[in-house]
């Protein structure tokens, strides 16, 4: 039996993140329009050139979900389909997915698909679809890996720390000149993914290493939800490999991956943010 795992491009990945035979993994990327410049979210993108151009520009950017088009060329092809998509509370993407859902399954009655909001984003979602590979493997039918994929995404948890903070301001969640003042200070945001999927944001630390210090306190507070986690940087490899150090020496028993985060993640974390899921 074949199988097909499909995700929006706020999953960070291009690949599976585990070998997973008889599974094929597709993506299909957001758009993001800075000013007159349109950049797809697929393996082309400069981030580093979006980002340049979207701390340039005064205006705020617009992203654009994958259209249901989109979505049902890659639900027609061959075997059950496991969808993946950014929280429905951040985005129309969800929607989406299910508007193709329905329209493949109108044209094909016996097509399975399930389609899974992940109430998150970045390496959360990379942590239900290596739970989805592993279901698969284990041989379990579409409808009790849709139950299962449910149940992790509840228990699953999402922090994220912003170095600047051009967006927060462009969309008017920041003061201007607040903003200017802290990103001049070196204060760094940090929030969560709440249970519904949105961003709430916690407080701040001035400084990499205080910024360091608050992650990881956040995520001895929440507590992990198993054994791995995932930090997703938006051109900070450095950073994410300390944090990554510091989780080590926390929690020896971790296994801890780290990933660049793509465009739309980058978009939203901005230059030097870090997203992490445990």
């Amino acid at each position: 039996m074949t199988w097909r795992i499909v995700s929006d491009s706020s999953c960070d990945l291009f690949s599976l993140p585990v070998a997973c035979p008889g599974v094929e993994f597709a993506t299909i990327p957001f758009s993001i329009r800075v000013g007159q410049k349109e950049y797809i979210d697929d393996e082309k993108i400069s981030v580093d050139a979006m980002l340049t151009a979207n701390e340039n520009h005064r205006e705020m950017a617009q992203t654009a979900c994958p259209p249901p088009q989109a979505w049902a060329e890659e639900f027609e092809k061959a075997g059950q389909v496991l969808a993946f998509t950014i929280s429905s509370n951040l985005s129309g993407s969800y929607n989406s997915a299910c508007t193709a859902k329905q329209m493949v399954e109108e044209e094909q009655p016996e097509k399975r698909i399930a389609v899974i909001d992940t109430k998150a984003t970045g390496p959360e979602t990379v942590l239900i679809i290596r739970k989805a590979c592993e279901l698969i493997q284990r041989g379990l039918s579409i409808d009790e890996i849709e139950k299962a994929l449910i149940s992790t995404a509840a228990k699953t948890h999402i922090i994220f720390a912003l170095s600047s903070y051009h967006n927060l301001m462009k969309a008017g969640r920041v003061n201007r000149l607040v903003g200017l003042l802290a990103g001049h200070l070196g204060f760094w945001g940090i929030g969560v993914g709440d249970d519904n999927g949105e961003i709430a944001m916690r407080g701040k630390a001035r400084g990499p290493k205080n910024m360091l210090k608050v992650m990881l306190e956040e995520i001895g507070k929440t507590g992990l939800s198993g054994n791995r986690v995932v930090i997703s940087h938006s051109l900070n490899a450095e950073a994410a490999e300390q944090l990554k150090a510091k989780l080590l020496e926390a929690y020896s028993h971790l296994i801890v991956d780290v990933i660049p985060a793509r465009g739309l993640d980058s978009f939203y974390a901005e230059r030097h943010g870090l997203i992490v899921a445990y």
